[in-house]
C-alpha cells in the first residue's frame, strides 16, 4: 500500500486565513428562537486570523492529520484548528472578485 502526500502545503506560517463557511447549520435555527440573533451571528460571521504554527498529529489509526495554530484577530491566545476548516484570505477575496 502506498501513501501520497501533497508536495505543496495548503497553508504556511504567516498566512492570513478565514474560517470556512458554516452552511450546514443555517437551517437549524428558526426565526422565533429566543436567541436567533446570537446564534445566526455565530453561524454567519467568520473569524479572520494569522497562522502561527503548523502541527501534524496522528489519529487512532496512525494517519497524519494536519492542524494549524491560529491567532484570531479578536482573541489573544492561539487556537488549534484543522486545516480543512480554513481558507486563505487572499483566495477568498479573489473568488469574490471573480464572481462580481
Amino acid at each position: 500500500m502506498s501513501t501520497t502526500s501533497r508536495n505543496t502545503k495548503r497553508l504556511a506560517v504567516g498566512d492570513r486565513v478565514i474560517e470556512a463557511p458554516k452552511t450546514n447549520l443555517d437551517h437549524c435555527v428558526k426565526k422565533d428562537h429566543p436567541q436567533f440573533k446570537t446564534i445566526s451571528n455565530i453561524i454567519r460571521n467568520r473569524r479572520v486570523g494569522t497562522v502561527s504554527e503548523l502541527v501534524t498529529q496522528k489519529d487512532a489509526r496512525g494517519h497524519r492529520i494536519n492542524y494549524a495554530m491560529i491567532s484570531w484577530d479578536e482573541q489573544p491566545t492561539p487556537r488549534l484548528h484543522h486545516v480543512m476548516r480554513l481558507r486563505k484570505l487572499e483566495d477568498e477575496n479573489a473568488a469574490k472578485n471573480d464572481a462580481a
